[in-house]
């Protein structure tokens, strides 16, 4: 079989064969835990870098169908959605597979390492291809085609690089690495190498896998809510936040939410007999929607902490409705914080505390900004998910907004509302038809549960 056009030896990876036995080097991305990795510099020229960045976002809008998602995050809020990072995660993946995808592409399997063509292809176009695409400029002119007027960043190489399609891009890059930089260039042909990447780049799995991503985690609705929590935490703890920050990296935060809780505090039963964990959730919108338990849907989304703050939030509510049973006012507490040594640990986490009134909730954590995140996006699905819809005989989609927040003592204060749309009588799946009154937790996750989404 021939080699891949482009490289002028056979030292090459074999299409359909998945064993590599010596891959080339990762790029190193800066994180925050390696600080000593080999620095792996951008070298193209801006003009090329944005040409190649503005086609790129071009031919993958053209994957999508050029399909806008502004439809769910233009809406007036106390805090605005930050896009650019969630496509940012989602293209720091995208990048990672690619550089897998290309180097099983290439890579010989009988070859104990990469020939001399193959590791300077690596070090060269195909690193310069993952830096530039990896970059925090690519979010924002993919979202300029998907999301007009979404993005919070400036444009810099993309500025002036329009109506040069990818192909052409990648023979620009390609040509350049091999006419500047001749004792790194891999040698063949800059426009056999440059039509080879591009055949991998827009037919293979990583591309494929980005666009599905796409679709799932932005153009649907079912992740705005995820997004919007995301966006809150980081604004009001990191962003927003008076200085100076938590020394150890343990924020803060007191939530209070307006809520009263359907099922174990509305005269069901008894309540003491009551397992939230085993309360009936439906999640999504009408016509997708997937028909949970509260710990089922919290195992699979919040494996971390989410048994711990579901317990938590149980005491709380036993202890209110013991109150409430006594004729006392309806007022119940529970605490957890990390000197429980036999009970479940959660790093970033420090301390929870619940305390569960007539129609509201409050709860204070103090955790990293991770951890706080994941916290606050379960305790927006649990109040929406255990709502009752306030339109009698007819569904609702809910969703839990900030009102509001302040800051004072080196903590934060949040308060949050329940927003409920009514579902349209005859909307939504036949079988939802059977639980009108219930509220349907809008906004989060379909994916992934034993019980799969049901359309």
């Amino acid at each position: 079989m021939p080699p891949p056009p482009g490289l002028p030896d056979s030292g090459i990876r074999r299409p359909g064969v998945t064993a590599l036995p010596c891959k080339p080097p990762l790029p190193t991305f800066p994180t925050r835990l390696s600080q000593q990795a080999r620095p792996a510099g951008i070298l193209l020229p801006p003009l090329l870098a944005g040409a190649l960045v503005a086609a790129f976002s071009k031919a993958l809008a053209d994957g999508l169908d050029n399909e806008l998602l502004t439809h769910y995050y233009l809406g007036e809020q106390t805090v605005r959605v930050d896009v650019d990072r969630v496509l940012d995660r989602l293209l720091s993946a995208f990048t990672r597979e690619l550089w897998h995808q290309l180097c099983r592409f290439y890579q010989d399997e009988a070859r104990p390492e990469p020939s001399r063509q193959v590791t300077l292809l690596f070090e060269g176009p195909i690193r310069q291809i993952v830096l530039v695409l990896n970059g925090p400029e690519t979010a924002r002119c993919i979202l300029d085609k998907l999301g007009p007027g979404l993005s919070r960043r400036q444009l810099t190489w993309s500025s002036g690089a329009g109506g040069i399609d990818l192909p052409l891009a990648l023979q620009l890059m390609c040509s350049y690495w091999h006419r500047e930089v001749p004792a790194q260039s891999p040698g063949g042909s800059p426009d056999e190498i440059a039509r080879s990447l591009h055949a991998q780049i827009i037919n293979g799995n990583a591309s494929r896998n980005l666009i599905a991503e796409i679709r799932k985690v932005l153009l649907s609705p079912h992740y705005v809510q995820m997004h919007v929590v995301e966006s809150a935490i980081w604004s009001m703890l990191l962003i927003r936040r008076p200085p100076p920050p938590p020394s150890d990296g343990f924020h803060v935060v007191q939530f209070k939410y307006e809520c009263r809780l359907f099922g174990p505090l509305d005269g069901i039963g008894d309540p003491q007999l009551v397992n939230i964990g085993s309360l009936p959730t439906v999640t999504g919108t009408a016509d997708e929607c997937v028909y949970a338990t509260v710990s089922d849907y919290v195992s699979t989304h919040w494996p971390r902490c989410g048994s711990m703050v579901l317990r938590c939030l149980e005491e709380a509510v036993s202890s209110a409705s013991l109150s409430c049973r006594h004729r006392g006012p309806m007022s119940g507490m529970s605490v957890w914080d990390g000197s429980e040594e036999d009970g479940p640990q959660c790093p970033g986490l420090r301390l929870i505390h619940i305390e569960v009134e007539e129609a509201a909730i409050r709860m204070g954590v103090s955790a990293w900004t991770h951890t706080m995140i994941e916290i606050f996006q379960q305790m927006c699905w649990t109040c929406a998910a255990l709502s009752a819809s306030p339109f009698p005989g007819a569904l609702s989609e809910c969703a839990v907004e900030v009102s509001s927040y302040a800051y004072l003592n080196g903590s934060v204060y949040v308060d949050c509302s329940l927003a409920h749309r009514p579902v349209p009588q005859g909307d939504g799946l036949p079988w939802l038809q059977q639980m009108q009154g219930a509220a349907i937790a809008s906004g989060f996750p379909v994916q992934g549960l034993p019980t799969q989404a049901v359309s």
